[in-house]
């Protein structure tokens, strides 16, 4: 039975078991006076005897009678929507998902709570699904980190031997094992545990000479810079510098800065430098248009570095450069 006629029956049932009942009653009431304490009490008429008020309590307790039963159905239909709000707030936390529900009715309510198991048996087969995906990017991510650290252990082997034959350059050499060690440590640093997002990577901090990795920075990326002829300009006014940070992140930060501006600023000079505790890259290249939704992903790995290791930064960018600014928000 619809939800609807349920309730019309209910109205219509109300209206006429008043009063019928009320006029049950007051039959009811004069006959048993009249059969047996219309004698006893010296023929005096029902609606001046004790029988008369004793009528009037009984229609109001009737009546609440009546309006305790009317309000079960009531009652019932409001705890099936408590549930269902329950179920669907349970639903929509991060708790986990509740059981389905049982269905005691094929009315409309009966509907919506199919329909809310639906979306639980939903819910729960895209939770399965997605913990399956997050196994299988662990899996995968061990095994790149593997298949990684494995050239690089064999090109470090190599470097030994080519060692001999650059012995006048080796600044050359120790640059080489630099990157290397470079790329095995940020193969390292992923935590598998948090595959979603970048955010939810564990970031050990330590105590970073921000002038001394700025000078690293520069010394890896030097060469190629004067291959595509980009002048590199260093002014560390503020040599004292240092951040509570992660040395090897602060790296793949500043790393993407140098390898956009390689790669798409068209820049002639890049120059860097640190005062009062900020850290600025500037080139003089074409410039972008920082609120363009289609700005790269070098640009979205700055911002989410910069979020996780508390980095404040800001970035301007016109027909004549761009600009970075970085500042520390941890203090030491």
């Amino acid at each position: 039975m619809k939800l609807k006629t349920k309730y019309q029956l209910l109205l219509v049932s109300a209206i006429i078991s008043v009063p019928l009942v009320l006029l049950a009653i007051s039959i009811m009431m004069s006959i048993i006076y009249d059969m047996i304490f219309k004698a006893k009490n010296q023929n005096i008429p029902f609606h001046e005897s004790f029988a008369y008020p004793t009528m009037l309590i009984v229609f109001f307790l009737s009546l609440l009678l009546l309006a305790f039963l009317f309000s079960k159905s009531i009652n019932s239909l409001l705890n099936k929507v408590n549930i269902l709000n329950e179920t669907i707030r349970n639903l929509a936390s991060d708790e986990n998902i509740p059981h389905t529900l049982n269905v005691q009715s094929e009315d409309e309510m009966g509907e919506l709570i199919k329909s809310v198991n639906i979306l639980i048996e939903r819910t729960t087969y895209r939770e399965l699904e997605l913990k399956q995906q997050q196994e299988l990017q662990k899996e995968l991510l061990n095994k790149l980190r593997h298949d990684i650290n494995t050239p690089l252990t064999a090109i470090s082997l190599q470097l030994y031997y080519l060692d001999m034959f650059y012995k006048d350059q080796p600044e050359l050499v120790e640059s080489l094992y630099k990157q290397i060690q470079y790329i095995a440590d940020l193969t390292n640093e992923f935590n598998i545990q948090s595959m979603d997002r970048i955010e939810n990577s564990y970031i050990v901090n330590d105590e970073v000479n921000v002038n001394d990795l700025m000078g690293i920075m520069l010394k890896k990326w030097s060469y190629l810079y004067s291959i595509h002829d980009i002048e590199l300009v260093y002014r560390p006014y503020d040599t004292d510098l240092v951040w509570m940070s992660n040395a090897l992140w602060l790296q793949r930060l500043f790393d993407n800065i140098f390898q956009n501006t390689l790669k798409h600023s068209q820049a002639r000079k890049l120059e860097v430098s640190i005062t009062d505790s900020i850290v600025s890259i500037c080139d003089n290249g074409i410039g972008f248009d920082v609120n363009s939704k289609s700005t790269g992903l070098g640009l979205r790995i700055i911002e989410e570095i910069a979020q996780i290791l508390n980095i404040t930064y800001t970035i301007q960018s016109n027909k004549d450069g761009t600009v970075f600014c970085f500042t520390n928000n941890i203090d030491i």
